[in-house]
């Protein structure tokens, strides 16, 4: 049996069990939606492709490393035809920036579906040129006394579906928990469909709204297995380097 198969299987109990995730009204101009924009890149002429990121720095946007690969020309896309746009609305947005790099495991292999092998190395760390104002969303903070078992209540996902390219949607009432096997994956009921991909999964701590993890691939089937997002201890501490990087002067 194929490991991502006996993934579904085993966790058929947890996902019949989880809150049902369900859409919920936003205010894209509030915190912590204002966090999060679209991600566009420029494969050629008249081909683009988009995303969702998050900025968790003033100059640094989370997402899905499978949105930097151009998939007709099999490469990585240059740094310069990725464009981050927050507060998309129908045409109109806040503020926008130009990469000026992107960082990703080396090792990750994209692969069309939910089956790649690696797909716990499926994030990316994206260095904007211009900063965004406002206020950037956190990672959590490493946890090494929680139970890895423990299923995630209140979970929040927002982002830009090709269904509804010019408006950011969201869902909330979402349940996540890790993968039971080997790859450190979370596992999650909220909605995962094309663009909504590199979106964030947020649970509030404290009262205040944290990153856990980072949307990667949708349900094969509606409502039949869950989405699959990587856990924000896969890039925890890159992203700390990056912002570190970042807060030296030029």
């Amino acid at each position: 049996m194929r490991p991502e198969r006996a993934l579904v299987l085993f966790c058929a109990g947890l996902w019949a069990g989880a809150a049902r995730a369900e859409d919920i009204a936003i205010e894209a101009e509030a915190w912590p939606y204002s966090a999060i924009g679209k991600l566009n890149v420029v494969l050629g002429t008249n081909r683009l492709q988009s995303c969702t990121a998050t900025l968790i720095g003033p100059r640094l946007a989370l997402t899905a490393a499978h949105c930097l690969w151009d998939e007709p020309r099999k490469r990585w896309v240059n740094p310069g035809v990725v464009h981050f746009v927050a507060g998309y609305r129908q045409g109109t947005y806040r503020a926008h920036s130009l990469a000026a790099a992107y960082r990703k495991p080396d090792d990750y292999a994209y692969a069309y579906g939910t089956a790649q092998p690696n797909m716990q190395a499926d994030w990316a760390l994206v260095e904007l040129v211009e900063p965004i104002p406002g206020t950037p969303l956190t990672l959590e903070d490493a946890a090494p006394d929680a139970d890895p078992a423990a299923i995630r209540r209140e979970i929040r996902r927002a982002g830009y579906s090709r269904l509804k390219p010019q408006l950011m949607t969201a869902q909330g009432h979402c349940s996540a928990w890790r993968n039971p096997g080997p790859a450190p994956l979370l596992l999650h009921d909220c909605r995962a469909v094309p663009g909504e991909s590199g979106s964030a999964l947020l649970q509030v701590e404290g009262g205040r709204p944290v990153v856990v993890g980072v949307l990667v691939a949708g349900n094969p089937e509606e409502g039949r297995a869950p989405s699959v997002a990587v856990p924000t201890a896969a890039f925890r501490e890159a992203a700390a380097a990056m912002l570190k990087a970042q807060a030296q002067p030029r």
